[in-house]
């Protein structure tokens, strides 16, 4: 495919959505599929584990005075 093409298909693709969402009616309401709470787990005290540490120790890249050393992340 062309890029005139796939540039020409993306604006028709983005104008026959906009026409679609004409459809929809306006509402002040917001609704949400699943309550605001924390779904993947029980709320609770949080539990140490004895073999995080150890772990850790075994896949992080360095470590110095119980400090796990790594390289510091670039801003993009």
């Amino acid at each position: 495919m062309d890029r005139e093409k796939i540039r020409k298909d993306g604006l028709k693709l983005i104008d026959e959505f906009s026409e679609m969402l004409k459809e929809v009616k306006e509402t002040d309401e917001t609704h949400y599929v699943v309550d605001l709470k924390n779904v993947t787990r029980d709320d609770g005290k949080p539990e140490r584990k004895k073999e995080f540490r150890e772990k850790m120790r075994r896949i992080a890249p360095r470590w110095e005075d119980n400090h796990v050393i790594a390289e510091k992340g670039r801003k993009e």
